[in-house]
């Protein structure tokens, strides 16, 4: 009985000796852990498009892009050729394109970046309004924009031109332009 366990437990250690032997033998391939460089691409849309309602279910504003990406490191979004519309019950919706766009601190700020267009049409009392800017940060929550860049107002046929502008899309809406500012008016 003991020489069999003997016998036993020798052709085990051999196993082992066998089996340490073969995997030296053999290349090892080993699993890399996956690593996400410090500011890396975790999700992306091409086409992207997002709408936002308000309590009553109507659509209170909507974002469309060419392409989205989104960052784990730091939870922003980037944006290509960004079309953001913030609509009001009762007048046009307000519509702000740019080159680039970069959503921030949990949707709470939107940058946009390169050049900048803002618009609204025209309406039964009041002309349409075209700005024309840049590097413009926008507050989506609170329907509000500003830049410190120059800025061009028109509502043709009148045009106005500053530096600095603050613009607020909700109910009453206010532009102002900060500094510098010129205006060219014709009087019908």
């Amino acid at each position: 009985m003991i020489e069999r366990n003997v016998i036993i437990y020798v052709l085990a250690g051999l196993l082992a000796i066998a089996s340490w032997w073969w995997l030296q033998l053999s290349p090892v391939v080993l699993e890399k852990e996956a690593v996400l460089e410090k500011h890396s691409v975790d999700y992306y849309s091409s086409g992207y498009q997002k709408r936002e309602m308000d309590a009553l279910g109507l659509l209170k504003r909507e974002v469309r892009a060419v392409k989205m990406q989104h960052y784990s490191d730091d939870g922003s979004v980037h944006l290509q050729a960004p079309e953001i519309r913030f609509f009001n019950d009762k007048l046009p919706p307000w519509l702000i394109q740019a080159e680039r766009g970069v959503l921030s601190n949990g949707g709470k700020e939107l940058w946009l970046h390169g050049a900048v267009l803002v618009s609204r049409a025209a309406t039964k009392s009041g002309r349409a309004i075209m700005i024309k800017t840049s590097e413009v940060r926008v507050q989506p929550e609170t329907s509000y924009a500003e830049t410190a860049q120059s800025a061009e107002l028109s509502s043709p046929p009148n045009v106005t031109t500053g530096v600095g502008l603050q613009l607020s899309f909700a109910d009453p809406i206010r532009i102002t332009l900060l500094n510098k500012v010129r205006g060219k008016y014709e009087i019908n």
